[in-house]
């Protein structure tokens, strides 16, 4: 199925756009409310999709650059408040969606594991059945290890939409899409100063290891263990594999 028509109508709800509608002196002047009937399942796609274009940044401070905003009313219809030249761009997408109808953008879990390796060390803690692959491949690469679990998150957002947690010791921030069965994330994880930003593509129901950093033991005479940032995405409606 072609996109085409859907970056099109996007491209004209930018190029559509006048600034000047909305002043620093009178942010609402020239805004209009209006509602769109879209295709069933296509308006929590096309609230995201126009989320994105019609924020145009920040000026610093608590000053942001809107031409618009984007919400689904509670009948399924599309709302939207701005000015007359982003209304055409808006009507030119609902009309291209109409037109080349796509799956309704579906809900995805990422589970993440933090787990302790330390080299040489003899296994005293079961682990999870599902990262059995994903560490085998661990001492595949770094020789014997002991393992042992920290945390574990688990986060579930819609697809391009953005989903957060804080867990006892580590932040999760991720924005994944999921287009033809293939999963884009935009990844963020924080623990006690160590912190990952990173995009990759994931395989649905693989466990992966996303990262691994080296972490000093407390006692001097204790190898020097490393942390591994594991996780692994599920779609909703299927168990991933």
């Amino acid at each position: 199925m072609s996109f085409k028509p859907l970056f099109l109508a996007l491209a004209l709800v930018v190029t559509g756009c006048h600034l000047a509608d909305t002043s620093a002196a009178n942010p609402m002047a020239g805004l209009v409310l209006r509602t769109y009937d879209v295709p069933a399942g296509q308006a929590q796609r096309l609230r995201s999709a126009l989320k994105e274009v019609l924020w145009f940044g920040s000026d610093g401070k608590d000053s942001n650059k809107w031409v618009g905003r984007v919400d689904v009313g509670p009948d399924g219809r599309l709302i939207v408040l701005a000015s007359e030249p982003v209304h055409e761009g808006v009507k030119a997408l609902v009309a291209s969606v109409a037109a080349n109808p796509v799956k309704e953008a579906e809900s995805v879990t990422l589970t993440y594991w933090i787990v302790n390796a330390t080299p040489g060390q003899e296994q005293s803690q079961a682990m999870p059945v599902e990262l059995e692959a994903a560490l085998a491949e661990v001492k595949k690469a770094e020789g014997p290890q002991g393992f042992s679990l920290v945390e574990k998150l688990s986060v579930s957002s819609l697809s391009g939409e953005r989903g957060a947690l804080n867990g006892r010791d580590t932040s999760v921030d991720q924005y994944v899409t999921s287009m033809n069965g293939v999963l884009t994330a935009d990844l963020r994880l924080e623990r006690f100063g160590q912190r990952i930003n990173t995009r990759v593509r994931l395989a649905p129901g693989k466990t992966v290891v996303l990262a691994s950093s080296g972490a000093p033991a407390k006692d001097p005479n204790e190898p020097v263990r490393s942390v591994l940032f594991i996780v692994k995405a599920t779609p909703s409606g299927g168990d991933g594999r």
